[in-house]
């Protein structure tokens, strides 16, 4: 695995707890881990941080709206989906119809970190 420089990583997540938990994997992958700002939009925090990665939970609102896609890939932003709550089939169908990588939770580490990598390689 090749770490040039860490990645930068927009975390959203629906629950508090998931957000907390999302951020804290990303840096265990080498990687680093911003989130919105409590009165900030996805949209708007997508344009502010300009990330490599936007990790979107697929219970978020803004997982069923375009605005957020759009905004990435505006940025240049690849964008990973993954749910604490689904199978990881649901994701996946989900993640499918859009194009895009998926993954499912609880997820081991190792697993977690590859999936990161594979996505900011994309």
């Amino acid at each position: 695995m090749s770490h040039t420089n860490p990645s930068t990583i927009l975390v959203i997540a629906k629950e508090p707890l998931i957000q907390t938990l999302m951020c804290s994997l990303v840096e265990l992958s080498g990687h680093n881990a911003t989130q919105a700002r409590g009165d900030e939009t996805v949209t708007s925090a997508i344009h502010r941080v300009r990330p490599d990665l936007l990790l979107l939970d697929c219970e978020h609102d803004s997982a069923c709206e375009q605005e957020a896609y759009d905004a990435a890939v505006s940025v240049g932003a690849e964008v990973l989906l993954f749910t604490p709550a689904r199978t990881n089939d649901e994701v996946a169908d989900f993640a499918r119809i859009r194009g895009l990588r998926s993954m499912a939770l609880p997820i081991r580490l190792r697993e977690f970190s590859e999936t990161l990598e594979t996505s900011l390689q994309a």
